[in-house]
């Protein structure tokens, strides 16, 4: 369970998964509406890229991308939602509120 954990600290933010783990947040059907700032950030020219260099090459580079992009996402205190291949997806504001997201 704790090594579940800390590979799961790595794409939420530790107060969401604090919030999960003290019960304050539940796993429920029931939905709000709130303003959100959402992230789309990918590689520019990724697909030529792909035809450019070896795929061991590609995958090591794209490992490196995904794992800084989720570190600045968790220490602005966003939410990693997706992959989409060398898409990242991220939000603030949900699921815990905060403040001043938009910045």
């Amino acid at each position: 369970l704790e090594r579940g954990l800390k590979a799961f600290v790595k794409y939420v933010p530790r107060d969401v998964v604090r919030m999960m783990l003290s019960g304050e947040m539940e796993s429920t059907n029931a939905m709000s509406r709130r303003v959100v700032s959402i992230l789309f950030m990918d590689i520019a020219g990724f697909s030529s890229l792909c035809e450019r260099v070896l795929p061991e090459h590609l995958m090591r580079l794209l490992q490196e991308y995904l794992q800084a992009m989720c570190e600045v996402i968790v220490t602005c205190r966003g939410t990693l939602d997706k992959f989409i291949g060398d898409c990242v997806m991220a939000l603030w504001n949900a699921p815990k509120p905060l403040r001043q997201h938009e910045r």
